[in-house]
């Protein structure tokens, strides 16, 4: 662990202690190209980046994650060049625990499959899903995962298909040579939709010929999990101060 004079920005806004930490090896995130540098820590914790830029940046942060496939960069924004309006802006509560400061959580009221939805809380206020933006899969707590592969298997007509490589993860055989699959809605408080296209959400296995998987894992001990998959195509601003998590619309490869 260190300390350093560091710069953001254009406007030059220094910090004469900056706290990091250094890493020998993570095997976690495996990168051939040899571009990552470091992990940027986003969280409420004394530590992270958000918390050390604090009130310079008004508590205010946004990213708009380019599409896997894009030669794009994806893009982070702080203070008021965060903050983003217009036609299309849904805005839900964003809430921190004090039992768990690292994350941030959100309200789900229910998930959207095609055109059947399938209800997930009475709109409790106390957060029933972390959104994270270094977790790739959404995961769902076991009852609402189960509900939602049980979704899946009425909106599509089809079993599951077990693969050994996917143990968590709900699989189909795609009989019929289907190329186009229903999106994935998102519904938080507030009236918030957030529409995950199907190619996002589904994928081809490599294990089993013609077997499709869902990028939807059922959770472990920490819960449910709005993963970075589903965020790709948004602008999400996170106002830490103002207590909400703004979503909109956005061609992030741009």
């Amino acid at each position: 662990m260190s300390a350093e004079k560091i710069s953001f920005g254009s406007k030059g806004v220094v910090f004469p202690k900056f706290t990091f930490g250094c890493v020998y090896y993570n095997g976690e995130n495996v990168d051939l190209n040899k571009m990552n540098t470091g992990l940027v820590g986003l969280g409420v914790g004394p530590l992270s980046l958000i918390s050390q830029l604090g009130d310079q940046i008004g508590r205010k942060f946004s990213y708009c994650f380019a599409p896997l496939d894009s030669n794009s960069t994806s893009k982070m924004s702080f203070g008021d060049e965060a903050t983003f309006k217009g036609k299309g802006v849904m805005s839900t509560p964003l809430i921190v625990k004090s039992s768990s400061p690292s994350y941030y959580y959100l309200n789900l009221e229910a998930i959207s499959f095609g055109d059947k939805p399938m209800k997930v809380s009475k709109g409790e206020i106390d957060g029933n899903i972390i959104i994270d933006s270094g977790s790739t899969y959404t995961v769902l707590e076991q009852r609402i995962y189960k509900n939602f592969v049980s979704l899946m298997k009425e909106v599509l007509a089809v079993e599951e298909e077990k693969v050994a490589s996917e143990p968590n993860t709900f699989c189909f055989r795609n009989k019929d040579n289907r190329e186009v699959f229903p999106e994935t809605v998102f519904h938080f408080t507030g009236g918030v939709k957030v529409e995950v296209d199907a190619s996002r959400m589904l994928y081809s296995s490599d294990d089993k010929v013609n077997v499709v998987c869902s990028r939807v894992s059922v959770a472990d001990e920490v819960g449910s999990i709005f993963g970075n998959h589903a965020q790709v195509g948004y602008h999400v601003e996170y106002d830490l101060n103002g207590g909400m998590i703004s979503f909109a619309p956005a061609d992030c490869a741009i």
